[in-house]
């Protein structure tokens, strides 16, 4: 599943591709609930209380797009 994008198969009906997007968020979301330490967190402050700042926003970017984690290939 690693490094695959997300594309529409031709030979997918809607429904098809739409269980399979819902059944590999499922299979993400449950192997970061099992494996909390792995994931990055996303920083957060209050709504309306400020924002980050354009440094803090530019290295959280660089750190995601730059790390590819997830649960292991199929």
């Amino acid at each position: 599943m690693r490094n695959r994008p997300a594309t529409f198969r031709s030979q997918e009906s809607f429904e098809q591709w739409r269980e399979r997007m819902l059944d590999e968020t499922s299979r993400f979301v449950e192997w970061g609930l099992a494996h909390p330490e792995l994931c990055r967190k996303i920083p957060t402050h209050p709504a309306g209380k400020g924002a980050f700042s354009d440094r803090v926003k530019a290295l959280f970017w660089t750190i995601v797009l730059r790390e590819t984690v997830g649960p292991p290939d199929d």
